[in-house]
């Protein structure tokens, strides 16, 4: 069951669910990958000859190892064990260790870039293992696609608007002036503010929608819906009601990821969708004097020069980033409009609803098993 969970991106579901055992040491491959990069910070292949460079680099990993023994010794465990629990002192040793040879080469900039770094990389993997991120994903990926007729249906309704605005909003000039001179992080931090927001809208609807899944007045109710399932097998009672624990504020969270990325993997299909059509149309319409113009650049960068009736067809970088900026607008408008249209907002419940009822019917069966079971033990020890 707990496996069951996990794939369906619910891990809180799993009681007790702690960080050491069932975080980080199932992402331990991931952190020694990370541990050996960030350490690699020490090197300067610009300015260092191979020898020195591949000296310094046996230098880090003769300081990693070290640093991992040394973390082992201390945990009493053998010099080179890998880890079953990882705890506060191997996520201290791999954000220091890391660090170390960039402080013994002087490199205090990399020192502190490493230390980021791996703060970073920490926080990634906690909430990508934490909230089973990846098979939440895949699962969610799977229910859109069987219900692909009436996701279809769906579509057809709401891109012609999207279209109409989206095709407004491309050839205004403004767009191409905010959007068209947008570089790196800061382009990727405005295409994030609107998955924030979207996904932000989503949640705050979740609570309502929660209540109306979470109760259950009789046995009988949950004995159905765990049908097909790993709890399907457990004596469950027949008769009374359901004694149900509140669900933590993890487990709510973890709900509204679920209702978040099943409708994330439709949306993301509607952002891409029209941002290629919108590419394909500008590459049709907007020639490279066009995009000077528009966006107020000298120049603009061109990656392919085509050919067609004797016009001259340009994909340039303004282009793509003014359709990226414009999928990912429509994509939050998208979100919007499935929150609150009842058209679409009924015909979007059935893919969440039912599949989240039945993970917290599974839930109910899962806590009476580790209830009965632990009541069976302490029974037995006392009769011993």
């Amino acid at each position: 069951m707990e496996r069951w969970f996990i794939r369906r991106g619910l891990p809180h579901f799993i009681e007790p669910y702690s960080a050491g055992p069932d975080i980080w040491s199932r992402a331990a491959p991931v952190l020694a990958v990370s541990y050996v990069v960030g350490g690699l910070h020490g090197l300067d292949v610009s300015n260092w000859s191979v020898a020195r460079n591949l000296a310094a680099a046996g230098v880090v990993l003769a300081v990693l190892l070290a640093t991992w023994m040394l973390t082992n010794v201390l945990r009493h465990r053998p010099p080179l064990s890998r880890p079953r629990n990882l705890g506060v002192p191997e996520l201290a040793a791999f954000l220091i260790g890391p660090a170390i040879p960039s402080l013994v080469f002087e490199q205090w900039g990399d020192a502190v870039q490493a230390v980021v770094e791996g703060t970073a990389v920490l926080a990634v993997i906690y909430f990508i293992t934490s909230y089973g991120v990846i098979p939440l994903i895949g699962w969610a990926a799977t229910q859109t696609f069987r219900r692909i007729g009436s996701v279809g249906r769906m579509l057809t309704r709401a891109l012609p608007l999207l279209l109409l605005f989206t095709v407004f909003l491309f050839i205004n000039a403004e767009v191409w002036q905010v959007a068209g001179t947008l570089y790196g992080p800061v382009y990727a931090i405005t295409l994030g503010v609107f998955f924030l927001m979207g996904s932000a809208f989503v949640l705050s609807r979740m609570p309502a929608a929660i209540r109306s899944v979470t109760s259950f007045d009789h046995w009988s109710e949950v004995v159905e819906l765990v049908r097909d399932t790993p709890a399907e097998g457990l004596a469950l009672p027949r008769e009374g009601d359901p004694m149900e624990r509140p669900l933590s504020k993890r487990q709510r969270l973890n709900i509204g990821l679920v209702s978040v990325f099943s409708q994330a993997i439709l949306i993301t299909m509607v952002a891409l969708a029209l941002a290629l059509f919108l590419t394909v149309f500008g590459v049709l319409t907007m020639t490279e004097a066009h995009t000077k113009f528009f966006t107020g650049l000298d120049e603009v960068h061109v990656l392919l020069r085509l050919h067609l009736g004797g016009r001259e067809l340009v994909l340039t970088e303004p282009l793509l980033r003014v359709t990226g900026f414009l999928g990912a607008f429509s994509g939050m408008y998208f979100t919007v409009v499935l929150g609150t249209d009842a058209t679409y907002r009924d015909e979007f419940a059935e893919d969440a609803g039912p599949q989240i009822r039945q993970a917290l019917a599974v839930r109910l069966a899962y806590q009476h098993a580790a209830t009965t079971e632990s009541g069976t033990t302490e029974a037995g020890h006392e009769r011993s």
